[in-house]
């Protein structure tokens, strides 16, 4: 990648795994081809009590050894109001799916959209580079994303905007081998043994990720029952959230968890 020919480079970061190697390979990339990291910016769409505790901290901190200075944003009403998910959800009387993503284009594009209209606001004309850690082996979908493409939602008669993915190709192996050889600071829910970090309660999450997160997590586990039971519509089609609580009561042990599709 040229990165001379992007005025701005713009990475969002979840604090997850891939965030964190897609950060460390533009800066890699950054240094050997002398582009000014004062010219780079990490974007952090902040989901509140939704996310793991920690992560918006973490987020900084990683930033912060590269040097980069980290923009914040959140789902906004209208009226301006910062509308957490389960607010959305209750007012909406639905839990997100898989034909209804809104919890990423609310929560995440519509908010990481703002972070780059404010950051380019003073450039006029200009070509911005928007990064993602999405990897290829994560889902199909993902593995038919094009690695580098012009993103026509963001980009206006003055700026030009491409999304980049710059570890597509990479393995869930290599992700680690860089973690673990650069010490590179990671969330310690990998550790509880969650292979991805997003919200804490996922909607895609399988059953053993949900409980490994509601026991991590049990007040806030509480709300999604709550929720769930005001609203009269279970977290996944047939699936009650209330059934991880059920399951953590009676002592269930998860086993090892793989990955699951987004």
């Amino acid at each position: 990648m040229k990165l001379h020919e992007y005025d701005m480079i713009i990475i969002n970061s979840s604090g997850g795994k891939d965030s964190l190697c897609a950060l460390w390979e533009v800066c890699r990339q950054a240094r050997e081809q002398k582009f000014p990291f004062d010219r780079i910016a990490v974007s952090h769409q902040d989901l509140g009590d939704m996310e793991w505790p920690g992560t918006k901290d973490l987020v900084k901190q990683q930033a912060d050894l590269f040097g980069l200075k980290t923009y914040y944003s959140k789902r906004r009403t209208k009226d301006g109001y910062e509308e957490n998910l389960l607010e959305y959800v209750e007012r909406r009387g639905k839990w997100p799916s898989n034909g209804q993503r809104y919890c990423t284009s609310d929560f995440k594009r519509g908010p990481g959209g703002r972070v780059v209209t404010a950051l380019t606001k003073a450039l006029g004309k200009c070509k911005v580079l928007y990064v993602f850690g999405f990897r290829r082996d994560e889902s199909p979908s993902r593995s038919k994303k094009p690695v580098l493409k012009l993103n026509d939602k963001l980009t206006t008669k003055k700026r030009t905007v491409h999304d980049w993915l710059p570890i597509h190709h990479w393995s869930n192996e290599r992700v680690w081998a860089t973690i673990n050889t650069h010490r590179l600071p990671y969330h310690p829910a990998y550790d509880l043994g969650m292979p991805r970090l997003s919200c804490c309660f996922c909607i895609f999450s399988p059953f053993d990720a949900l409980v490994v997160a509601g026991k991590a997590n049990p007040h806030l586990l509480d709300r999604y029952c709550a929720t769930e039971k005001k609203i009269g519509h279970t977290f996944r089609n047939g699936f009650a959230i209330n059934e991880v609580k059920e399951a953590i009561a009676n002592d269930y042990q998860p086993e090892t968890i793989d990955d699951w599709v987004m």
